[in-house]
């Protein structure tokens, strides 16, 4: 789940005429306004928000949401910049979102701008360009380059940053020792949705290519390892799995750069990274394929 996201889904939205203990049930209030199709009203309560608390990140990601959801696009661009500029974490997802209302007003220049922007403060996931909303910034003669240069700082065909760890069952982890086998770096959390829905998949491959010489190296960006552990228990997931409690400080996460889940790298038998976050079918022919070699 993408950081902005996962602070955008946790918005919580007011009620006109009311008083609120903080801007917390504020964003709660208007959130439930705002899943009951009452976007204006929703709009008016966080106007209100924006005067009583000021112009905070999570009011200001709130409000352009609303615009978009009333269809105001030209409206939303301003206050998704000015969410870009008060937001404490340069995060390239604030810079996507503002690519992502430029591609609504048909501003490819302004889109372009935005998406150098991102790649500026280190977004990697081209892989989330391929969805239909981005066909226009596909066929740019522009796009391509881009795409190039992310896979560049991604290492696609270069060696995987070496790492060794402990794992929760205190076993010595070395990514150099993998070297013979093709393995799946998996960065995720209990608390991500699509991670948690991935975790199917990725037990079928386990079990399909593990024979083979197929691993997965699961690492944690849960907090509590309580409740990290329970849940591997529960899933049952028989890979081993690297947990520091930091959180996104996780260690290995910010050698790899990691600012969204899942996020996965697909290594050769080489140690070589030749895909990064493929889904599904994807991912099972890139494992299928490297495990040929």
């Amino acid at each position: 789940m993408k950081r902005s996201m996962a602070a955008i889904l946790a918005i919580l939205f007011v009620a006109a005429g009311t008083l609120f203990s903080d801007e917390t049930e504020l964003l709660g209030k208007a959130e439930q306004l705002s899943l009951q199709k009452k976007h204006a009203a929703a709009l008016e309560l966080l106007n209100s928000g924006l005067r009583q608390y000021g112009e905070t990140e999570n009011l200001l990601a709130a409000k352009f949401h609303v615009l978009l959801d009333l269809g105001r696009p030209k409206d939303a661009l301003p206050v998704a910049i000015r969410r870009v500029q008060k937001a404490e974490r340069k995060s390239p997802w604030h810079c996507i979102a503002v690519m992502e209302i430029c591609l609504k007003l048909h501003d490819m220049d302004g889109a372009f701008a935005w998406l150098n922007r991102a790649v500026e403060r280190g977004f990697l996931d081209y892989s989330e360009l391929e969805g239909k909303e981005y066909s226009a910034l596909r066929k740019d003669p522009r796009f391509p380059p881009i795409v190039r240069t992310i896979q560049e700082r991604i290492g696609i065909g270069r060696p995987a940053k070496d790492f060794t760890c402990v794992s929760l069952s205190g076993e010595k982890i070395s990514l150099a020792g993998q070297k013979g086998n093709v393995v799946l770096i998996d960065f995720w959390a209990t608390w991500c949705p699509p991670c948690r829905e991935g975790i199917v998949h990725l037990k079928d491959y386990y079990e399909k290519f593990k024979s083979r010489g197929f691993e997965i190296i699961g690492i944690s960006l849960d907090e509590d390892q309580a409740k990290m552990t329970a849940f591997i228990e529960r899933q049952k997931m028989p890979w081993r799995q690297y947990f520091d409690g930091a959180g996104w400080e996780n260690k290995l996460a910010v050698k790899y750069g990691v600012d969204s889940i899942p996020a996965t790298y697909l290594l050769d038998r080489a140690g070589n990274i030749v895909a990064k976050d493929l889904r599904g079918d994807a991912l099972e022919e890139a494992v299928a394929k490297a495990l040929t070699k």
